[in-house]
Order: C-alpha cells, then structure tokens, then sequence
C-alpha cells in the first residue's frame, strides 16, 4: 500500500501546485492498482520520472483488479529473475503491458516475490531479515 499512496501523494503534490513536475521523482516497489484510466493517463504529465518495480510473479500489483476499473500508470520495471546484482529487467513503457508483470498468469503469482525485491528480504526493512 506503501507504494499506492505514494503514487497518490506525488501526483497530488505537483497537481495542487506544492512542487513541480521537475522537483519530484517517484520509484514503487510493488504498486496495486490505485487510479483508474484517467488518473493512470494524467499520472505522466504530473510526475514525468516514475517508476513502478515489479519482482518476477509479485501478486501485490495485481490485487486490485483491471475489472474494477482500476489501472497501472505507466514505467513499469520488471524483474523476472531474482532480482540479484547485474540481473537483467525489462521496461515497459504503457500500462498494463502484456510485456511485463502482467504477461504472468494469475494461477503463477506469489505473495512470497513481494517479500524479496533486490534478495534483501522484505522492501519495507532497511536491513535483510524475516519478516
């Protein structure tokens, strides 16, 4: 949730006029679905340098289902790997795209690829550990 609300905040900040565009950069590890189409369209005119992190078969950014209504906004970087030093990733620059995280079936995502962004155990610590 950490990553939606931020994706929130730093639209809103540069929407309300409380920075700029240029001022403030954005990188999720993660993200649900948090806005639908028009919030993910405008998300990239308001915050121009963001990125969402998605690990291999992470199911957290794919909670909130597309039927709702909701969508990704777009600069996804995807891992499908373990995310260890040097390990490729792909970027996909549109939402949604069949290109990256969720080109992965649902019956193949793990909650357990959440708690491993960078194989340095949970996102949330600052140091590795369980959970």
């Amino acid at each position: 949730m950490g990553g939606a609300l931020s994706s929130l905040m730093a639209g809103y900040l540069v929407q309300m006029g409380y920075a700029s565009s240029s001022a403030v950069k954005l990188m999720t590890f993660g993200e649900p679905r948090n806005g639908h189409k028009d919030f993910a369209n405008r998300f990239p005119t308001l915050v121009p340098w963001a990125y969402r992190v998605v690990h291999r078969n992470d199911d957290i950014p794919h909670i909130v289902p597309t039927a709702m209504g909701y969508q990704h906004h777009r600069n996804e970087i995807w891992y499908n790997n373990t995310m260890d030093e040097n390990d490729p990733f792909i970027e996909c620059d549109e939402p949604e795209s069949l290109k990256c995280s969720n080109s992965v079936a649902p019956d193949k995502w793990d909650r357990g690829d959440h708690s491993k962004y960078f194989e340095h155990g949970h996102p949330c610590r600052k140091t590795p550990g369980p959970i």
